[in-house]
């Protein structure tokens, strides 16, 4: 497949304006150049660059620069310029040229779907649209192949570890609308194929055939085999040691559950311990540290962000990490793997339910169980992770490894903890009375079926009563939570109004409207948070802070928990930072604010369960504020989440089983 392309009128022009090392010529001169030269622009370039100066009203001067920067990269300018006409940056293309050679647009015209393997940011349904201008046919193996793959790699986004075969055929041609009357066939094929050669793996289970990365399959075989290993001693106490007796000296406040939850840790090699908001998981976790420092052995804990990590450390009182530094993660590699082991007597992972699968494979296949216990500790009522599995879940339903559910509230739990716990019986229990100075724990405001009328008194409450009634700092203490990024009561629309009202009231500066599909400008104090992990400037996924100066070119320092970060203007760092005066409850798990405001309406019904809602409101340490319509307040609480995920974990830790999967070609099926 071959396509004669011309050079672009458009992509020159954008080559010409955005390329960063020409300089001068802005949109306006770039298309007089492209439409007067086009694809002679080279030849113009080197004997006629009198005449591009003219054309576009430039010095010679400023010709001659263009020429020169052309010439550097003459043998690609075409690939450039005829890419750029797609919507990719300088940036993209230079990625796509760097990784695929001077050959890029032969490779492109061959499987333009290369770009959606190589380009962060272009997925299938974009790249769908740049191959059909290129008139790539519909029923083409590798657009079926692409969109199989797309498919696989939505149900993974979705958290989905697998996706039966004949489901996978139905969503690809879904997706694929070919004008053919044996598509079916055709992508079955097409997906035939991806598993002869190994793209995908196709697994026998029970009489099904599920489908999934190979890479995704494996570890979670892996894991399932390492799991089984929990119920090995603790390598550190023996079962003739009175361990009772130990735990009841050490830590003679905890309830018969945290003691049982104690225990455990002390007699087993793997361990896990879940439980709600107010359950004492944390106070669990301070006994087991000091049991194990009390014999003089080495403690770790790690968590999966370093806000978990960071709260961890302050109320266990011992320092804690990210998983992803304990393993010492680069951004690309892993430092550590099964040949430099952790290098600890007992490792404590707090928040698991928000690790996923590849996660998890590699922290564990960095512990050695001969020498080191593993307590994983979580809430499995909280939302599963934002990447593929739910191995909390798992691990609670199967019980495959030993472990303890704290259900009991602690006494000193308090009001908040009390209603948050309330939830996951389906209640959401009326505003709460006062307590300390006139503020009280927990509000339920749910009379706004109309969602500009939600917003409008959500920024009330900043404007009026969270700094004069409720003392509290409007950037630093309060954090808005909602389920989407969409509409009046998403993040978007919440962010651009919050940062609006908060710069005039607290520093006296009106923040500009952002145009219609355009993100806020960033303004000093703006609080932002860092969407993907970035290694290079030692930032996490999840981690917030404080624009605390911008330049006149608009490269920014943000501080991140009390370090200076310098963000450049124009590079993709800058892309990877948001305004998070409005989060999704999802991006905040792991998180505690003084005061949580969760947005529940029914607008966004089709993403509301009762497990959505405790998250949010268990954000809150000390003030829980619920606004929305009373019907999807309602209906949140009530209704169970149903979409559990398709995981290998829950079908291989069955009790006394953990082996391997089956390919479709060996006859023999482990029965579940």
């Amino acid at each position: 497949m071959e396509y004669d392309l011309e050079l672009d009128t458009d992509g020159l022009a954008h080559y010409l304006a955005n390329h960063p090392e020409i300089k001068g010529i802005g949109p306006v001169k770039a298309r007089l150049i492209a439409e007067r030269f086009g694809k002679d622009l080279d030849q113009a370039l080197i004997e006629r660059p009198e005449a591009v100066a003219e054309a576009a009203r430039l010095s010679l001067a400023a010709v001659e620069r263009l020429r020169d920067e052309w010439r550097k990269t003459r043998e690609v300018n075409k690939a450039i310029t005829w890419l750029a006409a797609f919507g990719l940056t300088h940036h993209q293309v230079a990625s796509l040229v760097k990784k695929l050679g001077n050959n890029v647009l032969g490779m492109l015209k061959a499987d333009p779907y290369l770009i959606v393997r190589e380009v962060r940011g272009f997925g299938f349904k974009r790249v769908d649209k740049i191959a059909r201008k290129m008139g790539t046919p519909k029923e083409h193996d590798t657009r079926i192949r692409a969109g199989l793959l797309h498919c696989v790699e939505e149900s993974l986004n979705d958290g989905d570890c697998w996706v039966e075969y004949e489901e996978l055929v139905d969503r690809a041609n879904t997706l694929l609308v070919m004008d053919v009357l044996d598509s079916r066939e055709r992508i079955e094929k097409s997906l035939d194929s991806l598993i002869e050669d190994s793209s995908l793996s196709c697994i026998s289970w029970g009489g099904r055939f599920l489908v999934a990365k190979p890479e995704i399959r494996r570890m979670e075989e892996d894991l399932a085999a390492t799991l089984a290993k929990g119920k090995q001693a603790n390598p550190h106490f023996d079962d003739g040691d009175d361990l009772r007796s130990l735990i009841s000296r050490v830590a003679p406040q905890l309830n018969q559950g945290q003691r049982d939850a104690v225990y455990t840790v002390l007699k087993n090699s793997i361990s896990v311990i879940s439980g709600g908001a107010g359950s004492g998981k944390t106070f669990t976790v301070s006994s087991v540290t000091n049991i194990f420092e009390e014999h003089e052995l080495r403690v770790v804990l790690a968590a999966p962000t370093g806000k978990a990590a960071k709260r961890l450390e302050q109320v266990v009182g011992h320092s804690a990490s990210t998983i992803h530094r304990l393993l010492g993660f680069n951004g690309k590699t892993y430092a550590r793997g099964p040949e430099d082991p952790i290098d600890a007597d007992v490792i404590i992972i707090d928040e698991v339910s928000m690790v996923d699968i590849p996660l998890a494979w590699h922290l564990f296949r960095t512990i050695d169980l001969e020498r080191t216990a593993v307590v994983l500790v979580g809430d499995h009522n909280q939302l599963p992770p934002v990447g593929p599995g739910n191995m909390l879940r798992d691990l609670t339903q199967s019980r495959a490894v030993p472990m303890v559910l704290l259900d009991t509230v602690v006494r000193q739990a308090g009001v908040l903890k009390e209603n948050c716990i309330a939830v996951l019986s389906g209640e959401v229990r009326k505003t709460s009375e006062p307590e300390d100075s006139n503020r009280r724990a927990w509000y339920v405001v749910d009379q706004f079926t109309d969602q500009t009328d939600a917003q409008r008194f959500l920024l009330e409450l900043f404007e009026n009563v969270l700094d004069k009634r409720l003392r509290y700092d409007l950037r630093e203490d309060v954090q808005v939570l909602t389920p989407t990024h969409k509409g009046p009561l998403g993040t978007k629309s919440l962010n651009s109004e919050l940062q609006r009202l908060i710069q005039k009231k607290l520093w006296d500066v009106e923040a500009p409207v952002p145009k219609p599909g355009r993100r806020p400008k960033f303004l000093l104090h703006d609080k932002v948070i860092q969407t993907r992990n970035n290694y290079d400037l030692g930032v996490m996924n999840g981690a917030m802070g404080n624009v605390i100066r911008i330049d006149r070119d608009g490269s920014m320092a943000i501080e991140f928990d009390g370090v200076p970060v310098d963000i450049e203007s124009g590079s993709p760092n800058m892309q990877d930072l948001q305004l998070a005066y409005a989060l999704t409850i999802h991006k905040a798990q792991g998180s505690e604010f003084p005061c949580a405001i969760v947005v529940v309406h029914k607008a966004h019904s089709f993403m509301h369960h009762r497990n959505l809602l405790y998250t949010g409101v268990t954000r809150a340490r000390k003030t829980a504020v619920v606004i929305g319509d009373r019907w999807g307040i309602q209906n949140c609480a009530r209704k169970r989440r149903q979409d559990e995920r398709k995981t290998f974990l829950s079908l291989l830790l069955t009790p006394d089983q953990a082996g391997p999967l089956n390919d479709p070609a060996v006859s023999v099926e482990l029965q579940i």
